[in-house]
């Protein structure tokens, strides 16, 4: 029996698992995207416990086990001025805290100034188990950033999580995971789907992506899951694995590596396979990714990044498919090597790119690639605590500014930190 934490691990977080209904004709709506193309989602990892300030760098206890690889590396130690971290990619801040305001408001920010729409978390459920429940303190505090940017959200269940609990893969569906499941989208339902106009929808139904099914596999188990939620899920399995699903998404295929290599050739075959069979598909989610390059010990396979070919040609697939959503896989899944954000190795390259894909939809989109370079010095400031309060100041507004969309009081707020910005200088936080 799997006790469950009630209690608040974050001061705005209130969980109740009473489900409230939607009242009839509210929330019909699909969300759009504001700059005419596909809504630009980014697949985001909740769960990075690491140091909020320069201060907490020197203790080893400030870091999760997705920094440290459960003990295998220690980022106290450093080389070349980079924490070791388990990664082979570098985050321009260096290891952070995912509740951390101050990163979160980075990370929105590049977000905003990118053109992206807003986020798909991975989310393990709202319930009490392994870190299970720190990560969906992560995810709250991540949606509080999002709302006030403006941003949508969605969550992709990862019902494997029911396996983890148990070391069992897969595991027997029982009467107790699928009350743990249930007690998760109850929670949803009155958090997220029944009040948040940010909340994804389609056609008014909440969606939900599911990373899987890898647990619950039958449609007597999701009716079971959904039951209190109302109207009930537009449902997105992964690559065609629920034949009850209302849409499926796609994802790096490193199942078709050959002797450890996924070629681009064989990518293209795998994208045009899946597309051909969703074409018809009234809402249809697409994939797009940069590399797949994991820092496992035992590797699921190579994607080669090619200097940003892959999620270029990931990308003219997805439009190709003309989809409702782009996923782009990941903003920051550090272990498997697909992200996006802004590293010492990849820059800002695929949010310039993202940039000025959506300036084609819309060519009064106000940001440019220079805007990008702010958010890393308002943070480091802030990390470092060597702001004075008139820097302070001037950061909170130019932030608050960026999320109202205006770009203009965005750069002399900015510009009132007394901070220099370079297209050409990636200028990381280093030890």
């Amino acid at each position: 029996m799997f006790v469950f934490l009630l209690t608040l691990i974050l001061s705005f977080l209130v969980i109740t698992c009473n489900p409230v209904e939607i009242p009839e004709g509210e929330f019909t709506d699909t969300t759009v995207s504001s700059h005419g193309g596909p809504l630009i989602l980014v697949h985001y990892m909740p769960w990075y416990r690491g140091p909020s300030t320069k201060a907490q760098e020197s203790n080893l206890s400030s870091y999760g086990g997705h920094w440290t690889r459960w003990g295998a590396f220690n980022p106290t130690q450093t080389t070349n001025g980079k924490a070791r971290i388990f990664a082979k990619q570098y985050p321009l801040t260096g290891p952070y805290h995912s509740s951390n305001t101050a990163l979160l408001e980075y990370q929105v920010s590049l977000m905003k100034i990118a053109g992206i729409d807003g986020v798909i978390f991975d989310w393990y459920g709202a319930y009490d188990s392994n870190d299970f429940l720190e990560n969906h303190g992560y995810t709250t505090a991540m949606v509080s950033v999002l709302r006030r940017a403006g941003l949508f959200h969605s969550a992709m269940y990862e019902d494997n999580t029911l396996n983890m609990m148990v070391n069992q893969n897969p595991a027997p569906v029982t009467d107790e995971s699928l009350r743990i499941g249930k007690y998760s989208f109850d929670w949803a339902q009155t958090n997220w789907f029944a009040h948040d106009p940010l909340y994804v929808r389609y056609e008014g139904r909440p969606v939900v992506f599911c990373f899987g099914p890898q647990h619950f596999k039958t449609k007597t188990h999701w009716d079971y899951v959904f039951m209190n939620v109302k109207p009930e899920p537009f449902f997105i399995d992964l690559d065609n694995h629920y034949a009850a699903s209302d849409s499926s998404f796609n994802w790096p295929p490193m199942w078709a590596s050959v002797g450890g290599v996924l070629t681009q050739a064989r990518l293209i075959q795998y994208l045009d396979q899946f597309y051909n069979q969703k074409r018809n598909k009234p809402y249809r989610a697409a994939s797009v990714f940069p590399a797949f390059d994991d820092a496992y010990v035992t590797s699921y396979g190579y994607l080669a990044y090619d200097n940003g070919a892959v999620f270029d040609l990931t990308w003219k697939k997805a439009i190709d498919f003309n989809p409702q959503i782009i996923q782009i896989v990941t903003w920051n899944d550090y272990g498997e090597g697909t992200i996006i954000e802004p590293t010492i190795e990849r820059g800002y390259k695929e949010l310039e790119y993202v940039q000025d894909r959506v300036k084609e939809y819309n060519s009064d989109f106000p940001f440019t690639k220079e805007d990008l370079r702010w958010p890393l010095e308002f943070y480091k400031l802030r990390y470092t605590q060597t702001a004075t309060s008139a820097q302070t100041a001037a950061i909170t507004a130019a932030t608050n500014a960026l999320f109202a969309g205006d770009a203009a009081t965005f750069r002399a707020e900015a510009a009132k930190t007394g901070t220099t910005v370079s297209l050409n200088d990636l200028k990381p936080l280093l030890r």
